[in-house]
């Protein structure tokens, strides 16, 4: 057995035996929309971001309470936000799954993400990884995009919690999260190419995805901490040696014109 298959399946069990409680709350968080969404803000809404902006999170949540119950989704979103991170007092979990729940009817791509994740963690919704799934999978449909769902829906098929285990689509699920750049999804698609699990073994492919892993921080989504970090170092210097040196001048040839390694 070899050195990555010891790291990887070492930082898997580490992964899902933490994976069903919530990580600490995230960092400070845009709650504006994307500028093609400007016309459908309410007056509301934006004066309620300009307050949460100045750090007036109380003028914040009145006026996003008066646009979310005129149906506005972002203000919605925003309070379920709110809600999430105790901004303005307790963290409220019920509140935020019920403003969450609202603005995902209306197909708000954040929110819809925000339902699978507390359904995910059991969180102010019941712990539910077949609903946590479905929604994951709504989220990236109305968002490609977003790496943290794929990622999440690709760990739903790698383990075989809220789907059946199917390596196949887990493989494809981290391969959409790790094109966007994300260092975990690289990492986890790296080590499956380099197994043949859910996909042609491709020992080339999977050093230029660790490699990809091994330049940046490796990070997971909200509920998914493990107690280590993936190793996608100590990965990279593992296959090395199974590569011809004319092999790994390609990978990092790739690397360099797709101007990775400079970044």
């Amino acid at each position: 057995m070899t050195a990555i298959t010891l790291t990887f399946r070492a930082a898997v069990s580490r992964f899902f035996r933490n994976v069903a409680f919530i990580a600490a709350i995230m960092a400070i968080m845009s709650f504006q929309p994307a500028s093609n969404h400007a016309a459908q803000m309410s007056a509301e809404y934006q004066s309620g971001y300009r307050a949460y902006q100045s750090g007036n999170f109380a003028l914040a949540k009145s006026q996003w309470h008066v646009a979310a119950n005129n149906h506005d989704p972002f203000a919605q979103y925003a309070l379920g936000l709110l809600y999430y991170r105790g901004d303005t007092g307790q963290i409220d979990y019920k509140q935020a799954a019920k403003w969450f729940s609202q603005a995902a009817k209306a197909n708000h791509g954040g929110a819809t993400y925000y339902v699978g994740l507390l359904y995910f963690n059991g969180r102010g919704l019941n712990y539910d990884q077949f609903r946590a799934t479905d929604y994951f999978k709504r989220a990236l449909r109305i968002n490609p995009r977003n790496a943290n769902a794929a990622y999440l829906i690709g760990i739903q098929y790698f383990h075989g919690r809220g789907a059946s285990q199917n390596f196949v689509e887990a493989a494809h699920y981290f391969e959409i999260a790790a094109k966007q750049n994300m260092h975990a999804a690289q990492f986890m698609f790296g080590a499956m190419l380099e197994r043949g699990w859910g996909i042609a073994q491709n020992y080339a492919d999977a050093y230029y995805w660790l490699k990809r892993a091994s330049l940046g921080t490796i990070s997971l989504p909200v509920g998914a901490e493990e107690e280590k970090p993936m190793d996608a170092n100590a990965a990279v210097a593992a296959i090395e040696p199974r590569l011809r040196p004319e092999e790994i001048a390609r990978v990092n040839k790739r690397l360099e014109t797709e101007d990775i390694l400079t970044k």
